[in-house]
């Protein structure tokens, strides 16, 4: 009976930090959405109000009269191509890093992983210069290569994982049966690791989705990304606008809140299934 007690207070203990900690965490993403809501009136009001006539005019102000909209459709861009890229070509390093013997294949995977120990801050120097020297600046295309070659250490690092739990069996079976080793691997390999293709996606494209420092250093105006345009209207004007960039906050969020919403359980089973071996 005590051991059934004390299981009882251990669970409600549990659930009530585990409340704690969720509301804790999107507490700011509630009243970053209520500071978007507000009117001029409402945003200078102390202490700050919970209950107001909501108004979609920093929405409107934001996405309709400003540039942010343009700025919104470079980081999807941005997300995008440089996800889709560094994830198939990351998988096929990886799977070459498998099932491919040659030599100095150790010390090559060694070296692709250290780049992802830096630090960003300690090569945005080098990279500026570089880019700048090859008139590559303020171009989309600069960033999409840039931010694909950061994120390749981890998808090979991922991936390699999810590979590892493909039998040897099979990719012989199908290379005995006349398959070349690339239709092996398009047609037999990937769809099998397919949770782990999604899973390392969507890791991906958040983590550049969030990226700042280096859009921040690589552009000016026609390749600015939703962050860094939330930077500008903090600098540009003389009095801070609260409402406009808690309403480009809340955009900026968004399509990551939907992403953990709709595809968190893919994303969880996609990751258990490449930590078991």
């Amino acid at each position: 009976m005590a051991i059934r007690k004390r299981s009882w207070i251990g669970r409600l203990g549990v659930a009530a930090g585990v409340v704690t900690l969720v509301v804790v965490s999107l507490f700011p993403v509630y009243y970053m959405l209520l500071t978007s809501l507000k009117g001029s009136t409402d945003l200078l009001a102390e202490p700050p109000s919970f209950l107001f006539t909501p108004t979609l005019d920093n929405y409107v102000q934001l996405l309709v009269d400003g540039q942010f909209s343009r700025y919104y459709l470079n980081s999807i861009e941005v997300a995008f191509w440089s996800s889709l890229i560094a994830v198939f070509i990351g998988t096929m390093m990886a799977f070459a890093f498998n099932r491919v013997q040659f030599r100095l294949r150790k010390l090559l995977f060694f070296l692709i992983l250290v780049p992802r120990s830096f630090p960003p801050v300690t090569t945005i120097i080098p990279v500026f210069f570089a880019v700048r020297a090859l008139g590559m600046m303020d171009q989309i295309f600069t960033l999409v290569l840039f931010e694909a070659a950061v994120r390749l250490p981890l998808v090979v690092w991922v991936m390699r994982g999810f590979l590892r739990n493909v039998p040897n069996e099979l990719v012989e079976a199908a290379m005995l049966d006349g398959c070349t080793l690339t239709r092996t691997f398009f047609q037999i390999v990937l769809p099998l690791v397919a949770p782990g293709l999604v899973a390392v996606g969507i890791i991906t494209f958040i983590d550049t989705w969030n990226a700042f420092l280096v859009p921040l250093v690589l552009t000016n105006f026609d390749a600015v990304t939703a962050p860094v345009a939330i930077l500008s209207y903090m600098q540009s004007e003389e009095a801070l606008i609260w409402g406009i960039i808690a309403t480009g906050g809340f955009l900026t969020i968004l399509p990551i809140l939907i992403f953990s919403l709709l595809l968190h359980k893919f994303l969880l089973r996609g990751l258990t299934a490449g930590a078991v071996k």
